[in-house]
């Protein structure tokens, strides 16, 4: 994660090739998991210095695959790759145009390392599911997901050290209001917090202004609360983590769905994992009745009738359902949280 705002839709977060580009140059980054998340492919262990994964025959089976996967397609380059104890990652490279899809080239090498566990003596499915694919589209993308395929390893050590701050809990509630949380929730008891809240017209004098306040604040033993979406308040959040000070992230869907496949094995990511790690992180989504309850509705609806005001708009209400609704309700609940 390169910087604070995690608000973002779910379904915003992959993009996909149309079916002809496949054949094309793109680099796509995938990611293959064991059948029923069975830790068929190493052990996560420390050696004192780093967390390191020892294979397993199988395990090895799939980095040999690897070099043949290249002996077979030499359009393909592999930029980063990690074999984890229940699945695997590579991120690869469609340097020139090919005969066959970055999808079948794939399908090749999961087939390649399903004989190649039949020949150890292993009769079950290696896979139970497809593979997951993510697109790299832009510049700066690259760089980050090569990162976070190497750090896998150290953040899985991390969790494994850690496994309270990285549960996820559902109705957390503060103020009779109902969250999905995950991290450190002592901070919650903290008695000296601070919101941060900064228009998108800020002005750069007025950031920097509020962000040495808060960095003071913060500095004296303050909690700061924010949900990051403004350029300001996400700077400010940005530097208070790099700070090492404790943040409180409020988050619109931010968590994986209730019952959802993702939901047992969902970690945050980049920047928030490390500061999760090291207990100075709470990260809270607030469940559908928060947005109508009575106080934070009448709140929202306040502060977008000041905003449309302030621009000389006649203010009409807008559904609760929307984004802009959501996201001025964040601030208001923040200010909830740290008003009580």
């Amino acid at each position: 994660m390169t910087n604070e705002n995690v608000n973002t839709p779910r379904n915003e977060t992959h993009t996909w090739l149309e079916p002809g580009a496949w054949r094309k140059p793109c680099i796509v980054h995938v990611t293959m998991v064991a059948n029923a998340r069975q830790a068929l492919f190493g052990t996560l262990t420390h050696n004192c210095s780093e967390a390191v994964i020892e294979k397993t025959p199988i395990g090895w089976a799939l980095i040999n695959q690897q070099r043949r996967l290249l002996e077979l397609c030499p359009e393909i380059k592999i930029l980063a790759d990690k074999v984890m104890p229940d699945h695997h990652h590579m991120v690869l490279q469609v340097q020139r145009t090919m005969t066959r899809s970055i999808r079948q080239v794939v399908r090749g090498y999961m087939q390649g390392c399903k004989e190649e566990e039949r020949k150890l003596g292993f009769t079950e499915n290696l896979y139970d599911a497809p593979p997951f694919y993510r697109v790299l589209t832009h510049k700066g993308q690259l760089h980050a997901m090569i990162e976070y395929v190497k750090a896998n390893t150290e953040r899985a050590w991390q969790r494994k050290q850690n496994p309270d701050l990285f549960r996820m809990h559902r109705k957390t509630e503060v103020c009779g209001l109902q969250f999905t949380s995950m991290g450190n929730h002592f901070l919650l008891d903290w008695p000296e917090r601070q919101l941060v809240e900064m228009t998108r017209e800020a002005r750069e004098g007025q950031i920097e202004e509020r962000l040495q306040a808060m960095l003071a604040a913060a500095h004296n033993g303050a909690v700061t609360y924010t949900a990051a979406i403004s350029k300001g308040e996400q700077r400010i959040a940005r530097t208070v983590r790099e700070g090492g000070f404790p943040l409180v992230v409020l988050l619109n869907e931010g968590f994986p769905a209730e019952g959802s496949p993702h939901e047992r094995y969902y970690k945050p990511g980049g920047a928030y994992f490390e500061a999760c790690s090291k207990g100075k992180l709470l990260l809270m989504e607030p469940e559908r009745s928060v947005f109508t309850n009575r106080v934070v509705k009448e709140a929202t609806e306040e502060a977008l009738r000041r905003k449309a005001e302030a621009k000389h708009y006649s203010y009409r209400p807008i559904p609760v359902e929307s984004q802009r609704f959501r996201f001025v309700a964040l601030n208001e609940i923040g200010r909830v949280m740290v008003e009580r």
